[in-house]
């Protein structure tokens, strides 16, 4: 599994959606040649273009109307959903369908928006609309047998790489529960029934369709609650009058729900600043467009375009490190060689320069029990919410029981080092050195390569007691939790970097 996400992390969320998106097709296409899928090659590749091309070209259209830089890479995640749930065709009427599915889906993202967000999941509302006008209904044809192994594959290392899995498996749960029983009620045997789930499009829906970041609520809870009330709307389908429920009317449901819990808005902000933290780290200092009310520990997605965007992408998500009363917004960002384009791009930024944000999320925020004792474990990089959680604290005066582990390659990688003294919190510095480390007051050097729970209940014995909180490379996480799992910590938080 280690290596599993250390291969995921190598690309970004939207890489790894467009990459399984693009496999699945290529999975359906050689099924199609053998005959294992009713579809003929030939309207699979004509379906795929025609949306492809109908997505691209009216989001190029819209986005220079509008004044918006647009992504292609959303572009083309949107046209291959698309491809999944409406049926493909050869013919020239079904073509133009398709044609005028894909102008519905592209337009959606500039017109169906909110503060400069759009609001609705783009395959979704496009296939609501053309059903509604009668130009096209979506037949979810991805739901076949033959692509369960492969759409539950894919699927789970979209939801490894965005760290859906709480809120996309209570939806597959319950939404397979409901459909299972719902089969039984109609007289199907419960063999007959767990055959027939493999013809709804749960796996697909959960993983492509549910997770989309743009239109997801900020907190794990919030998602958790909509993915309840979507299961039980695409579990159970229902008519009034003329109108039938449908998956797409399910999400769309979610969607509204996402937005009165979010209250995104459209972030542009102004570079002003940049600060060098360590030799391979540098904080960058930005003028909001609006004040912003955000949590400490959160995140924030930002898009930074350059001449030639790498495999990467020109999208990223950096914790913030100021506190949320700020003027500024700041984000700590770890350069590694190569970097990304992105990174270069972010790094050559000129004072006055405006980039875009998709919007704050985050649950990696402070307990309201303030009594609670907390231990901190960060690696590297991984420091950056806790700038703010700390900040926020003593712009507040309040005073909690918090100690940190803070582990770097080395003492020149330590960052923040005004911040964390001025907190006056505990920390200790756990790196590998033969050297004598010179560390301010109430600072211990902890002599080791790896965090174990032997070192842990060595610096802080009643570590069993607090609520963790653990930000940094995903490797390091996994292994820090699990040492605590050992040590019977019942509240672990953690805060994976998914998009470097």
């Amino acid at each position: 599994m280690n290596y599993f996400n250390q291969l995921l992390n190598r690309y970004s969320m939207y890489k790894v959606v467009s990459g399984g998106l693009t496999i699945l097709f290529v999975i359906a296409l050689v099924l199609s040649i053998f005959g294992y899928i009713a579809y003929s090659p030939l309207a699979m590749i004509a379906s795929l273009l025609v949306l492809g091309f109908s997505v691209w070209l009216t989001s190029i259209l819209c986005g220079l109307i509008f004044g918006i830089r647009i992504h292609h890479e959303s572009s083309f995640i949107t046209a291959v959903i698309l491809f999944f749930i409406v049926t493909p065709t050869i013919e020239l009427s079904g073509l133009a369908a398709l044609l005028l599915v894909g102008m519905i889906a592209g337009a959606s993202k500039f017109i169906l928006v909110y503060k400069g967000r759009h609001i609705f999941n783009p395959a979704a509302i496009a296939v609501f609309i053309a059903s509604i006008i009668g130009v096209a209904h979506a037949s979810w044809w991805v739901g076949t047998p033959v692509l369960a192994i492969p759409a539950f594959i894919l699927g789970f290392a979209i939801l490894q790489k965005t760290r859906r899995v709480p809120s996309s498996g209570t939806f597959l749960a319950l939404a397979s529960v409901l459909v299972i029983a719902m089969l039984i009620s109609q007289g199907s045997s419960v063999g007959e029934s767990l055959i027939l789930w493999f013809s709804w499009p749960i796996l697909f829906f959960s993983s492509f369709m549910l997770t989309e970041p743009l239109t997801l609520p900020k907190k794990k809870w919030q998602q958790i609650f909509e993915a309840v009330i979507v299961a039980v709307i695409f579990a159970i389908p229902f008519s009034i009058g003329e109108f039938s429920s449908s998956p797409a009317f399910a999400l769309i449901v979610g969607n509204i729900i996402a937005f009165v819990f979010a209250h995104r808005e459209k972030l542009i902000l102004t570079f002003k600043e940049q600060k060098q933290l360590t030799p391979s780290s540098f904080e960058f200092i930005f003028t909001p467009n609006s004040i912003q009310h955000f949590e400490p520990g959160q995140y924030l997605e930002i898009q930074v375009p350059s001449k030639k965007d790498d495999f990467r992408g020109s999208r990223r998500s950096f914790s913030i490190t100021s506190a949320p009363d700020e003027k500024t917004i700041r984000l700590g960002v770890k350069f590694y060689e190569p970097s990304s384009t992105l990174k270069r791009a972010l790094k050559e930024l000129k004072k006055g320069s405006v980039i875009q944000s998709t919007g704050i999320s985050g649950d990696f925020t402070l307990p309201k029990d303030r009594l609670k004792p907390l231990v901190y474990i960060a690696g590297g990089i991984g420091i950056t919410p806790f700038m703010s959680h700390l900040q926020y604290l003593k712009r507040q005066k309040e005073v909690r029981d918090i100690v940190l582990f803070y582990a770097v390659s080395s003492v020149d990688e330590i960052a923040y080092q005004d911040i964390l003294i001025k907190s006056g919190i505990r920390v200790f510095i756990v790196t590998k050195s033969n050297k004598t480390l010179t560390l301010p007051d109430n600072w211990t050097h902890v002599n080791a390569q790896y965090l174990t729970k032997e070192l842990f209940v060595k610096h802080v014995a009643d570590i069993a007691d607090r609520t963790a909180f653990i930000s940094g490379p995903p490797a390091m996480i996994d292994g820090a939790k699990k040492q605590l799992k050992e040590l019977q910590l019942k509240h672990i938080k953690t805060d994976y970097f998914i998009g470097y």
